[in-house]
Order: C-alpha cells, then structure tokens, then sequence
C-alpha cells in the first residue's frame, strides 16, 4: 500500500505584512490512492484537533509521496 506524506499549511502574515506558510500539522498516512490518503488525513487531522472542518486551523493540504531510495549500485 502506498505511503503519502501529509502537511496541513496556513498562510499567516508577520508584522511587516508578508505572508508564509505555516505547517499545522505533518504526518504519514497509508492508503490505497491519493483521494484516499486526502481523506484519511481530513479525518485524522479533525480528531487531533477536535474540530469538524479542517479549513479552521489550515488553508491548503499538501500530499507526497516519500522519495524512493535510489538502487543500490551494483560496485
């Protein structure tokens, strides 16, 4: 089963007015395809936050999959 590295990010303003990403949360998930691992991680990140919409604490969810190990060389 496929592996997704998830990131819940809100866009926030310093005190001069530029803006940055701030990571709310960051976990991994398995699951089957990517909808899925989006699904799972909406989910779990609303227990962690016992609340019932994502959007209150983060502005965008960020999925990736886990780089591969590059093959090892045969020396």
């Amino acid at each position: 089963m496929p592996s997704f590295n998830v990131r819940f990010i809100k866009t926030v303003c310093d005190d001069t007015g530029h803006e940055h990403r701030a990571c709310e949360a960051a976990f991994k998930i398995d699951a089957a395809s990517l909808s899925a691992a989006a699904k799972q991680a909406e989910t779990d990140f609303c227990k962690q936050k016992s609340v019932r919409d994502w959007t209150v604490f983060a502005d965008v969810i960020e999925l990736r999959t886990p780089p591969a190990f590059p093959p090892a060389s045969a020396g």
